[in-house]
């Protein structure tokens, strides 16, 4: 006794028909009402075409002609589904051209109406030629797919694992029919169930159906790839000054903050510093100047701190540098080779010259970070005051900040 009841197929492709209407309609509603991306019309394209492949097959009773046409229709759905993953995903390398597509497409096509047309009544030859295309065309679009890489680390998406598996066991699946249809070439058919396999059908739409909703999941996915990208990007413009790549004042004071809470108190160094008479410089030689300057100056800052130090910037020229477990001896060489670093780049690449000015307090314990700064910043107007290339080491004695001796702060030979 058989596992499952004989299926009625005039009642079953009627189903089949209903059923991929609503994938094609569900495809297109949301391809008119979200956001969707390249490729997605083509595998919405295959839908309707499978659709119309039923629609076929429900009529072809009263016009056998449109039994050929049915079947084209249904052969066209792996290769159609592949020319929308070339669009989707067409950054990643596929095995061939496109145009091998379109090639086998016609070739594959042209093969089944050749035969249908030598022997119209040889339903094993039919459907033989029927699933040898349709396997082939499968197990294609699957050596292409297995090819595909979702992101530039080659990792890729389990919805396009689920599709590629399909893909392979719809062919697999079709592997039985193609062998009992071949047994049956040229031979009269009593049984043409025993061909056609409608079980087989049932597989296949099952198959398409799921592979439209992981359609459907990998363009959510990359929407929401896409929502990731774009917050990364808005965080980063929120915490990074645009022009120099460092953090500005809020997002330093928040990393300065953290870094202070991990360290040991009154062990870090705060240096202040800019570009001394920097509007001039901008006046003389415009603000295209000015931005180069202020990028090199925040270039050599990265360059030459250590990976856990922070630099930020606070505004216009003014920059602010933590740098924990430093001594301020350790600060004035850092300040040295920094102006050393911008002299040379500056003469390297025929830039004005640039002097800079800096400001060093060594955080005490308990002191926040908005008192360090303020007087760091005394420190550098201190250092302005004495002239350029100067570095002032404030200290603080009953809340009244102390200035040591100004170091001048050499270039070195040239």
């Amino acid at each position: 006794m058989p596992i499952l009841p004989p299926l009625h197929l005039p009642t079953l492709t009627l189903v089949v028909c209903v059923v991929l209407f609503t994938a094609a309609a569900t495809m297109s509603l949301v391809g008119s009402t979200q956001r969707t991306y390249l490729g997605f019309g083509w595998w919405t394209g295959a839908q309707w075409a499978n659709t119309a492949s039923a629609l076929c097959l429900v009529l072809q009773q009263h016009h056998p002609w449109l039994l050929p046409i049915s079947a084209l229709l249904t052969l066209q759905w792996p290769l159609t589904m592949l020319t929308g993953m070339r669009q989707f995903y067409i950054r990643s390398s596929f095995r061939s051209p496109a145009w091998v597509d379109w090639v086998l497409a016609l070739a594959g096509g042209s093969a089944y109406v050749a035969v249908w047309h030598a022997s119209p009544q040889d339903l094993g030859a039919r459907v033989a030629s029927f699933s040898f295309v349709n396997v082939l065309f499968y197990l294609y679009a699957a050596w292409q797919v297995q090819a595909v890489r979702h992101d530039k680390d080659g990792r890729n998406s389990p919805y396009l694992k689920a599709i590629l598996i399909f893909l392979v066991a719809a062919a697999s699946v079709q592997v039985p029919r193609l062998f009992s249809a071949m047994g049956s070439w040229g031979a009269p058919v009593v049984d043409p169930s025993q061909i056609q396999q409608p079980v087989v059908l049932v597989a296949l739409v099952a198959g398409v159906m799921f592979s439209v909703y992981m359609c459907l999941l990998m363009t959510y996915e990359r929407t929401e790839l896409d929502l990731r990208e774009s917050h990364r990007q808005l965080r980063q413009m929120a915490n990074f000054d645009l022009l120099t790549h460092v953090p500005h004042r809020r997002h330093f004071q928040e990393l300065a903050t953290q870094a202070l809470a991990l360290g040991t108190p009154g062990s870090a160094t705060l240096m202040r510093f800019d570009i001394d008479r920097f509007r001039l410089l901008t006046i003389d030689h415009g603000h295209a100047a000015g931005d180069e300057a202020l990028r090199l100056l925040a270039s050599s800052a990265r360059a030459l701190l250590r990976s856990r130090d922070l630099v930020g910037r606070l505004g216009g020229e003014a920059f602010v540098a933590l740098l924990p477990d430093t001594s301020v001896t350790d600060a004035l060489h850092v300040a040295e080779r920094m102006v050393r670093r911008v002299d040379q780049v500056c003469q390297q690449h025929q830039r004005p010259p640039l002097s800079l000015s800096f400001g060093v307090v060594q955080l005490q314990s308990g002191e926040s970070l908005d008192t360090a700064i303020h007087r760091a910043d005394e420190a550098l107007q201190e250092a302005r005051r004495q002239g350029h290339n100067q570095l002032v080491h404030a200290e603080s004695q009953a809340g009244q900040p102390l200035f040591s001796a100004s170091q001048p702060l050499g270039l070195g030979p040239r």
